[in-house]
């Protein structure tokens, strides 16, 4: 029999708030922080996309770490630190002061799976040059090559220096699904619960593509994907959507914990997870399967013939891939007076990559909690689709958070109210 999940703890970290209070009333309250791109990115190439949304300022030493640990991360492993803490703070969770770093009580056992895209790569851009330099000339000032470019670039060093930092001896990994990474991390941290392998665990997805130059930023424009809006809203599920809006770093970490032990101390939860799905397209690198065939069968198997109340869409605002979600959508649920409520978080947050589906299943659970649903910031919605223009209330019962990335990777997470006998 499966053990019953449920989340206890929110840890995001966006532009329009970092932390769960921050970060809902700029969701509730369709808050965008958006940024012009800045003069240096254009030096050689004429960007299509005129906007981006930055990453959250913050520093580790500002809550309680010496700043020798947090000169040894990348980004995204700052993310991970932070929306942790915040996370384990969220649930109840007692912080104090460790052998080497911090100790929480009663997590000495706990697992760690964050999902991630791409990670930080600036210490890398820069030790190349560095590297480079030292036998070409014209580098003025010289760069600088940094010896903790390995574990600093190492894609497993966010899920790492969670357990390093707060003494965790459970499983530590992370996952690598393109834009469904943080819902995959979600996922398989149910799955380690429910079939008994761990009591909690601390999963998410955090993601910094943040680069002096724009180098990255570059790389989704040439290939069409970004907004190319005048004021830069994305406008997800919209026939005035061009592309998805970048989102240069965000992270999210939620505590999930066994129904009992959680029961036991107290804890307050904010929704049940009840099922996950996951599979692949096998179709593209970098395109949805057209037919959506392959999400429409995820979506049959995990609604097993329950009424959704909402739909938290993987929403990006691109072209094709909006058609085809769309299409699974009516396909599955009927016409828009069957069908859930669906909004876009990427519409108020932008995409993220690898954090995405960890802040979505964020929004989704405070959703449930909350008993309402944010607006899609658009001016003129898609046909035959139930999407609400302002933040409005609503009972949920069950709710579902898509994610879909690149290479074919596709997830589904269905939540619940939670209720004492199920």
């Amino acid at each position: 029999m499966k053990r019953r999940v449920v989340i206890t703890g929110l840890g995001p970290a966006a532009a329009l708030g970092i932390g769960k209070k921050d970060f809902s009333e700029g969701v509730y309250g369709l808050k965008t922080c958006l940024a012009e791109i800045p003069k240096s990115y254009e030096q050689t190439y004429k960007f299509k996309s005129r906007y981006f949304v930055p990453r959250p300022k913050f520093s580790l030493t500002d809550i309680g770490f010496h700043k020798s640990v947090e000169g040894m991360m990348e980004e995204a492993s700052r993310l991970s630190v932070l929306c942790t803490k915040l996370a384990l703070e969220d649930a109840g969770f007692q912080i104090g002061s460790g052998e080497n770093y911090k100790q929480v009580e009663g997590m000495e056992n706990c697992g760690t799976i964050i999902g991630i895209g791409m990670s930080s790569l600036q210490t890398a851009f820069d030790s190349y040059t560095a590297h480079i330099a030292e036998t070409e000339e014209g580098s003025n000032p010289k760069p600088r090559f940094n010896r903790m470019v390995i574990p600093m670039l190492m894609t497993n060093s966010p899920a790492a220096w969670i357990s390093i930092l707060f003494g965790l001896k459970g499983l530590s990994y992370t996952i690598n699904a393109s834009c469904a990474s943080g819902s995959y991390a979600l996922g398989e941290a149910y799955r380690n619960i429910s079939e008994g392998r761990c009591d909690v665990m601390l999963a998410g997805g955090v993601e910094a593509l943040a680069e002096r130059k724009g180098a990255i930023m570059r790389g989704f424009d040439m290939l069409s994907t970004l907004t190319r809006a005048k004021d830069g809203r994305p406008q997800p599920f919209s026939p005035q959507r061009s592309g998805f809006l970048f989102n240069e770093g965000a992270g999210c970490v939620l505590v999930l914990e066994e129904l009992a032990r959680a029961q036991t101390r107290g804890a307050e939860i904010y929704a049940e997870i009840v099922g996950y799905e996951a599979g692949s397209d096998h179709y593209s690198i970098v395109q949805m399967d057209p037919g959506g065939d392959k999400i429409a069968g995820l979506f049959e198997r995990i609604c097993g013939g329950i009424k959704v109340d909402y739909l938290n869409a993987h929403g990006t605002g691109t072209m094709m891939n909006d058609d085809i979600e769309s299409g699974v959508i009516q396909r599955i649920f009927g016409d828009k007076s069957k069908q859930p409520y669906i909004n876009s978080s990427k519409g108020v947050l932008g995409h993220s990559i690898g954090a995405s589906g960890a802040l979505e299943a964020a929004v989704t659970a405070l959703s449930i909690q909350e008993s309402r649903i944010h607006g899609n910031l658009i001016s003129e919605p898609m046909d035959n689709l139930n999407l609400p223009l302002g933040t409005l209330e609503a009972s949920i019962k069950y709710a579902l958070s898509a994610s879909y990335g690149f290479g074919g990777h596709n997830a589904l997470i269905l939540f619940k109210r939670f209720e004492e006998n199920g």
